[in-house]
């Protein structure tokens, strides 16, 4: 009889071991530090850190294109005064200014 459950034994204990071993590196496939759930979220990371460096890319451009604007080259003088002026609320004290009154809703 005990030879019996021995014989048994022998005749299980590879498939189980086998079994233990495939559902450990399954696991571990889908959960595990490198598994798929894990790519997923960096894959996530990456796009929201590509949208940053776009929104920062489109920004420094901006930047870029009003610093240009200021040279004393790329610019006319007048135009720089007009948008200083808009920019400030002033007007130079040669310029006529005319208040108008707010029209009133009918």
């Amino acid at each position: 009889m005990l030879r019996a459950i021995r014989n048994r034994l022998r005749a299980i204990a590879p498939p189980v071991v086998f079994l233990a071993l495939t559902y450990y590196f399954g696991w571990n496939a889908v959960h595990g530090k490198s598994g798929l759930e894990a790519q997923h979220v960096q894959q996530q990371q990456l796009d929201q850190a590509n949208a940053q460096y776009k929104a920062a890319e489109a920004e420094r451009l901006a930047w870029q294109t009003k610093i240009a604007d200021l040279n004393g080259q790329s610019i006319q003088p007048d135009m720089l005064d007009e948008q200083a002026r808009q920019v400030l609320n002033l007007a130079n004290p040669q310029d006529m200014v005319i208040d108008l009154a707010p029209r009133k809703a009918d």
